[in-house]
């Protein structure tokens, strides 16, 4: 029988000592075939380096309600087009909805909340799984003498896509939304890039791509929504606070358009201040 040698002996209690005190101090132990914990379970912010993928770092801005890097999708001349069908985008029929409107609207939602409504405690969106990437038509159909053509749509590119929108408050309410939606995105090195953007050191860039445009069509497509709001009895029941839709009606036809209307304006804000100016 071969004997273990002293030294060797001593190398291994060593060995085992230190396992143990690492264990023993909740410390991962490299000795350990156990994985070490990750924390966190939310994926990294996609990377907008093409059209597709900067509708998922879309999707990603609200699945983490992450404000800040939603204020890098949109080009400065974005704009967001209600429905014509849709009531909600009335006080914008006579001035555009602007970058500075949207990030507004999508702050209250994500951390401030509205005049009525708290921030949201839970969001999730879906979109397509796989996206059908389109040239814009804006710029291959009938371009003014000004717009230049893209007929291939290297840096112009359209997707309508699928949207399932889910949007829970802390006070127990939900709303859910489906629907349509028709993006148009820009490549940066033709986008209008915001000047909080610029001073940040964004610039022209080939790898990366803007939100210039965004026609809502879920109301159009008359798009079933269910808010629910918790009793004081502690059970969920179809309701609603002032502006809400109404308590009578469990369902009814909302938009996302709505929702943007809806959280536009800080909590605190007058129903009259509320109103913009008409041009």
């Amino acid at each position: 029988m071969t004997r273990m040698r002293p030294a060797r002996r001593r190398s291994l209690a060593a060995l085992a000592a230190v396992s143990f005190g690492l264990a023993v101090a909740g410390c991962f132990n490299p000795f350990s075939p156990r994985i070490a914990p990750v924390l966190g379970t939310s994926k990294p912010a996609p990377v907008p380096s093409s059209a597709p993928n900067l509708l998922r770092l879309f999707e990603w801005c609200y699945n983490n309600q992450a404000i800040a890097e939603y204020k890098e999708v949109f080009s400065d001349d974005y704009r967001f087009n209600f429905s014509p069908l849709d009531s909600s985008g009335a006080d914008y029929r006579g001035r555009p909805w602007t970058r500075e409107d949207e990030i507004i609207s999508t702050t209250n939602l994500f951390v401030g909340g509205s005049a009525t409504e708290p921030p949201a405690s839970s969001i999730h969106l879906s979109l397509d799984k796989n996206f059908f990437v389109y040239p814009d038509p804006e710029f291959t159909l009938f371009p003014d003498k000004i717009t230049p053509r893209d007929i291939e749509g290297r840096w112009h590119k359209n997707i309508r896509t699928t949207v399932t929108l889910r949007i829970a408050t802390e006070d127990g309410s939900s709303t859910e939304i489906q629907g349509h939606a028709n993006f148009y995105m820009i490549r940066g090195d033709s986008a209008a890039i915001p000047e909080e953007l610029r001073n940040r050191g964004f610039g022209p860039d080939t790898l990366r791509w803007y939100l210039r445009r965004w026609d809502d069509e879920t109301a159009q497509e008359g798009g079933l929504a269910l808010r629910l709001t918790r009793t004081r009895a502690g059970t969920l029941a179809a309701g609603a606070r002032q502006g809400s839709p109404s308590a009578t009606q469990g369902y009814q036809v909302m938009s996302w358009g709505w929702i943007k209307a809806y959280y536009r304006y800080p909590s605190g804000t007058t129903l009259a201040a509320r109103r913009p100016a008409q041009p």
